[in-house]
């Protein structure tokens, strides 16, 4: 199981640098609004000269089924899931990181000077050294 884990693995690393190496050097057509392969990718299902992107009515290459068709479906989901699903990013965010208790923040330990009028319910910067000015002055409030 583990030497075609491993082999599995170095599969879609070397189809992902065919990957990257066919969109790197593909030709873009613009007057029809087209991208061609320059070159025949074997390994991609790739013939030179087919057209892999345009803009109307065009299914695109997807490199989740290449890899279908290379490993399996069930294989390939377990060597890199498909981001529709979620990985271990979404995995991390949706069950661990909530798991956690929130800490609320502690309310803050001086009056409200009302003597002038506030702006912004007194969140204000004005507000807020006006009030930090009377505690030094005048001692801690509570």
């Amino acid at each position: 199981m583990l030497e075609g884990w491993e082999s599995a693995r170095e599969l879609k690393r070397e189809l992902k640098s065919e990957w990257a190496e066919l969109w790197r050097t593909k030709y873009d057509d613009e007057v029809r609004a087209e991208d061609i392969s320059l070159k025949m990718y074997d390994r991609l299902f790739v013939d030179r000269g087919e057209i892999i992107h345009a803009t109307r009515d065009y299914k695109p290459l997807s490199f989740r089924e290449i890899l279908d068709r290379h490993l399996g479906s069930e294989l390939a989901v377990k060597i890199s899931p498909d981001p529709a699903v979620g990985g271990w990013r979404r995995f991390v965010r949706e069950h661990l990181q909530r798991s956690r208790p929130v800490r609320m923040r502690d309310k803050p330990r001086y009056k409200v000077d009302l003597t002038q009028q506030q702006r912004k319910k007194g969140q204000g910067w004005l507000n807020k050294s006006r009030i930090w000015k009377k505690i030094r002055h005048n001692g801690h409030v509570d």
